[in-house]
């Protein structure tokens, strides 16, 4: 906890011009206000006891500016910052040790003096201003001020949007932005478009603008945390306290503190994995929609990322995808009670999966593998009710793609045994 003079102006700046940051310190003067009128009120009503009431023998003595208000400003000044602030901010925001805060703050040298000729000035200059709302109006039923009053009140302090309290930049995140912080580019097979997924939340929380916002947060409280190692709260008055008042805040309240925020390497990591998965996925459902799939992926990765991303053998995705098909064909027949695969069948199921896998290591295939729930090829066919062409047509294609592969090795090879034999030749003939 630190105290400084300088806080202590800024503190008072903000009391005196409440509307210099629009508003957003209102909120927390509130606890002040109400401490001050507290104590104000008391004194006073304890003077006009002792005085008798407005026509008592001292009245027309205490209604003197110089006198009462310097008195009561005095007063207020004195008791409400030492014995009241705190305890009335403990109850109002249910922050712990602000009274011992208080006390420390006015244990500094000049606190308490400074505080109660400021009380004083404020008592008299404030003294004529409330004149009609202590004697009253002729006339008007003292319930019409009141409500009038109570009305500007509550607008002043809480009456106002994005009125909140000033805190440094990236060291506080509203509630309702924590799914942004973790999200990436996912394409939803259900609205065939490329959106924004939340990690926490693991679902769809809208379109792609709400990913780049989230990483412009993510990117914000990582830059302010690593300045010093500092906590990130979801809540602004806690983010307020810590950053100005209680460096103790983080450890009183870990369940507001923002920890783990993921590197922009994670989760672009992430992403480039579920996209290649969902876009497996699409394919199998939709046959005709790779191109186009594969183009919005890329599109959007070279718009997350602002880096021009490599294009995608397609004929080599396709190659995998016939391999996937026929793998999750197999594994969805061999979880029937009722059907035993036959041995050539169940024997290329280890070969699909070291194939697919080398081929295209970022596609998640079993629900085993997952890190999100229903991420995984097999999750999410199984959700979409998929069944697939029949094993025989699977393999046959599956047949289809290694005599192409074996082709196109055996062509490689004559080509590289061509080439070596040229070499060689020349250099028989040139000795």
């Amino acid at each position: 906890m630190e105290g400084r003079w300088g806080t202590l102006l800024s503190f008072t700046t903000w009391t005196l011009l409440p509307n210099l940051y629009h508003g957003a310190v209102t909120s927390l003067i509130l606890p002040c206000a109400v401490s001050n009128a507290i104590v104000a009120g008391c004194t006073y009503g304890l003077i006009d006891v002792i005085s008798g009431g407005p026509k008592g023998k001292y009245a027309a003595l205490l209604q003197k500016p110089w006198i009462t208000g310097a008195g009561i400003g005095a007063t207020v000044g004195y008791i409400a910052p030492g014995h009241v602030y705190g305890p009335v901010m403990e109850y109002a925001w249910q922050i712990e040790s602000m009274a011992q805060s208080m006390n420390y703050v006015m244990s500094v040298p000049f606190a308490t003096e400074v505080s109660v000729a400021t009380g004083a000035v404020a008592g008299m200059i404030l003294h004529p201003l409330l004149y009609y709302p202590i004697n009253g109006i002729n006339g008007i039923h003292w319930l019409f001020p009141l409500a009038a009053v109570t009305s500007a009140l509550y607008f002043i302090y809480y009456g106002r949007e994005e009125s909140g309290l000033p805190v440094p930049e990236g060291s506080y995140i509203d509630r309702s932005n924590l799914d942004l912080v973790d999200s990436i580019l996912r394409y939803n097979n259900t609205s065939g478009r490329i959106e924004t997924y939340s990690l926490k939340s693991e679902q769809f929380i809208g379109p792609v603008e709400k990913c780049f916002q989230g990483r412009e947060i993510a990117e914000s409280s990582r830059s302010y945390s690593s300045s010093g190692n500092k906590a990130v709260f979801d809540d602004r008055l806690l983010a307020f306290v810590y950053n100005y008042w209680d460096v103790k805040t983080a450890s009183r309240y870990p369940d507001h503190v923002v920890s783990n925020i993921p590197s922009k390497s994670s989760l672009q990591m992430k992403q480039d994995s579920m996209l290649v998965t969902d876009a497996s996925v699409a394919n199998i459902l939709h046959d005709n929609d790779f191109e186009a799939i594969q183009g919005a992926i890329t599109d959007a990765d070279e718009k997350s990322t602002g880096v021009k991303q490599s294009s995608s053998d397609l004929k080599s995705l396709k190659e995998v995808n016939i391999a996937l098909e026929l793998l999750m064909l197999l594994q969805q027949a061999s979880k029937e009670n009722d059907v035993e695969l036959p041995k050539q069948y169940t024997d290329e199921i280890p070969k699909l999966e070291r194939y697919i896998r080398r081929r295209s290591p970022k596609i998640v295939l079993y629900t085993s593998d997952e890190e999100c729930k229903n991420e995984s090829v097999e999750s999410q066919l199984r959700n979409c009710d998929w069944k697939g062409p029949t094993l025989s047509s699977a393999m046959e294609k599956w047949h289809n793609v290694q005599e192409q592969s074996y082709e196109s090795w055996r062509n490689k090879a004559l080509l590289a045994s061509s080439v070596v034999i040229s070499i060689g030749c020349s250099l028989l003939l040139s000795r």
